[in-house]
């Protein structure tokens, strides 16, 4: 679970997480916690949750990896054989998460998949942020050859095997993390469950900025195709 000056929003969905979790797996499982260049009371907020489980571990970086790069670190310190990454901002709750988790028993990688699920609650999506949200999708499907419908929600999971394959081979370290990792899924050939979840948009305390962060993953798409070309 990255997370970047979550100290709002964090600990709930944490909770969540450990509580659900817990009742399926006991004590056989883990949360870290990758704390990713924070400037407010984040670390205070998950140690306040981790004292009650030792389920929760926390690394720490002082300066920003990008939301890439701090999924990267937290995947390659995890233990077990099925990894998993989630937002802070429990956009896709657990119950949901437990989805990709299960569909590891077929599939090396499993992606939600928002837009063949439902959205409940929350916020809705501004205008100009689903224009964007489909040209993007557009731009990816055609320039990088993803079959996948949503390439970016922000859960995921992993055999860790199939991780271990994966890891060399990815470069970017901020929003282009999904693509790069789902441009090499497909060099190497390996299995994808796309699975529909119930989600929830969350707009407070959003650190996407559409009109940066978007020209600049779609611009990272050139080094990724160029990268996962076959060889």
């Amino acid at each position: 679970m990255p997370a970047y000056n979550e100290g709002a929003r964090i600990a709930p969905t944490i909770r969540e997480y450990l509580d659900h979790f817990s009742r399926i797996y006991g004590a056989a499982f883990e949360i870290v916690v990758v704390l990713n260049g924070c400037r407010d009371d984040t670390r205070e907020v998950v140690d306040t949750v981790a004292q009650r489980s030792p389920s929760v571990r926390i690394i720490e970086f002082t300066q920003p990896l990008g939301k890439g790069g701090a999924i990267w670190e937290g995947l390659a310190v995890a233990y077990g054989n099925k990894l998993a990454f989630v937002d802070a901002d429990n956009m896709v709750r657990a119950p949901e998460a437990e989805k990709l988790i299960r569909a590891l028993d077929t599939h090396d990688v499993a992606i939600a998949n928002r837009f063949a699920g439902v959205e409940e609650g929350g916020s809705s999506q501004p205008p100009m942020r689903k224009i964007i949200s489909l040209g993007s999708r557009l731009w990816v499907r055609l320039f990088l050859g993803l079959p996948y419908e949503d390439t970016q929600c922000g859960a995921k999971a992993f055999r860790t095997v199939a991780w271990r394959h994966l890891a060399p081979e990815i470069q970017e370290r901020s929003w282009a993390f999904d693509l790069d990792v789902l441009a090499h899924v497909q060099r190497l050939d390996l299995s994808v469950a796309e699975v529909p979840v119930r989600w929830r948009h969350v707009t407070e305390g959003s650190k996407v900025r559409p009109w940066k962060d978007v020209p600049r993953t779609l611009l990272s798409t050139l080094a990724i195709r160029r990268r996962s070309r076959p060889r």
